[in-house]
C-alpha cells in the first residue's frame, strides 16, 4: 500500500494558498504539482515549493503520477472538472459548494462511486475545536431539550477591490453570501442537529458590483422539528455567531471560541467557556489528512459526497424561495 497520495492542487490562491499549506502538513499526502490560471504565480509557487507546474487541466488529469486532486476553483467550474478527474479514475477534494446544482452534485456522486474513488468536499468549519465541543455539550443533555438555533456568518468580501469577476456575476454565483459563507453553518447544523426540511428566504442587493443578491435570511424548519434562523451578508463587517437555545441553557459559539450558559437556581451561571482561537489552520489540515487516509484505507470521508449535495440543496431550496414566495421542502430539491 502506499505510504502517501500524490496529488497536484488546481487555484492555489487566496484561499488556495490555505488548502496549499494544509496538504503540504498532510502525512497522508505528497503534493507533486499545481496549477493556476494565474500562470506567473503558479510557477514561481511550483518553483519555491519543489514540485512542477502543469500547463492545464487536462494535462494534470492526464498525468499518471498524480493520483489525486484538489480543486479550490471557482463554483461553476466544479462540475465539469470532476467529470474530467473521475473518468480519468482520480480522487477528488472539491471546496464547497460542491457543484452549483443539485443535479451536477448527484451526477459527481453517481461517477465518482462508479469509477471507486473517493469523492470529499471541502466543508471544513464542523472540523472546528468549538463545533466539535459543541456536539459533546449536546450529547451530554446539559441543554435540555433544543428549542431553536440563530446564526449568522457575515464578512466584508462584496466590498473587495479584488473581489474576483465570477462572485459579482448572479449567473456564476447566485445567493452568493449563502453559497461562500452560510453554507458553512448549515453544514454544522446537519452535523450538531441534523437535516434541515422546510427552508423560506428573503434576500436583497444593496451594494456589491454586479447586481447579485448580497444580503440574505432564511429560516428553517429541521427534520426534527426545531426553528433555526441563518443570515449572511457579503457587504458587512465580519459576523461569526452560532447560538442554539435549549430548555436548561444556551450554548454560544463565536469566532474564537463556545460558551455554555445552564439554569441553576434561575439563574443563568457559566458553565463551560473554552477558547479555541488558537487552533488556526487545524481544520482545513485534519480535513486534507483526512482526505489522503481515506485514499489509502479505501473508506468514505466525513464529508462525502451526499453531505455536500445536502448542504447545497438547503440553498437551492432558498433560491426557489426566493423565485415562489413559498416555503421549500428540502425533500423537492433533492428529488
Amino acid at each position: 500500500m502506499k505510504k502517501k497520495v500524490r496529488i497536484a492542487q488546481i487555484g492555489i490562491t487566496s484561499h488556495g494558498e490555505t488548502i496549499l499549506n494544509a496538504i503540504r502538513k498532510a502525512p497522508s499526502l505528497e503534493l507533486v504539482a499545481l496549477n493556476d490560471l494565474k500562470d506567473q504565480e503558479s510557477r514561481a509557487t511550483a518553483k519555491k515549493l519543489g514540485v512542477r507546474h502543469i500547463e492545464s487541466y487536462e494535462a494534470i488529469i492526464a498525468d499518471s503520477e498524480v493520483d489525486a486532486v484538489a480543486l479550490v476553483t471557482p463554483n461553476h467550474l466544479h462540475a465539469a472538472q470532476m467529470a474530467l478527474a473521475i473518468d480519468a479514475g482520480k480522487h477528488v477534494f472539491v471546496e464547497k459548494p460542491i457543484t452549483r446544482t443539485v443535479a451536477e452534485g448527484k451526477s459527481a456522486i453517481a461517477h465518482a462511486k462508479q469509477k471507486g474513488v473517493v469523492l470529499m468536499v471541502g466543508h471544513n468549519t464542523r472540523r472546528r475545536g468549538m463545533f466539535r465541543k459543541s456536539r459533546e455539550v449536546l450529547e451530554s443533555g446539559k441543554l435540555g431539550t433544543i428549542a431553536g438555533v440563530e446564526m449568522n456568518m457575515s464578512r466584508p468580501a462584496g466590498l473587495f477591490a479584488d473581489l474576483p469577476g465570477w462572485k459579482a456575476d448572479p449567473q456564476t454565483a447566485h445567493l452568493v453570501p449563502m453559497t461562500q459563507l452560510g453554507i458553512h453553518f448549515v453544514d454544522v447544523v446537519h452535523y450538531l442537529l441534523g437535516p434541515i426540511r422546510y427552508v423560506g428566504c428573503v434576500a436583497n442587493h444593496t451594494s456589491m458590483p454586479g447586481g447579485g443578491l448580497d444580503a440574505a435570511s432564511a429560516v428553517f424548519r429541521l427534520e426534527s422539528g426545531v426553528p433555526a434562523v441563518l443570515s449572511s451578508y457579503y457587504v458587512t463587517p465580519d459576523v461569526y455567531s452560532f447560538r442554539i437555545y435549549g430548555t436548561k441553557g444556551i450554548l454560544s459559539c463565536s469566532v474564537n471560541g463556545v460558551s455554555l450558559q445552564v439554569l441553576k437556581n434561575d439563574k443563568l451561571v457559566t458553565d463551560l467557556e473554552q477558547d479555541f482561537s488558537a487552533e488556526g489552520y487545524a481544520s482545513y489540515e485534519e480535513e486534507m489528512e483526512e482526505f489522503g487516509r481515506c485514499v489509502l484505507e479505501g473508506r468514505e470521508p466525513e464529508t462525502n459526497g451526499e453531505g455536500g449535495v445536502a448542504a447545497l440543496a438547503v440553498i437551492e431550496a432558498m433560491t426557489e424561495s426566493l423565485k415562489s414566495g413559498r416555503i421549500i421542502d428540502v425533500k423537492e430539491i433533492l428529488r
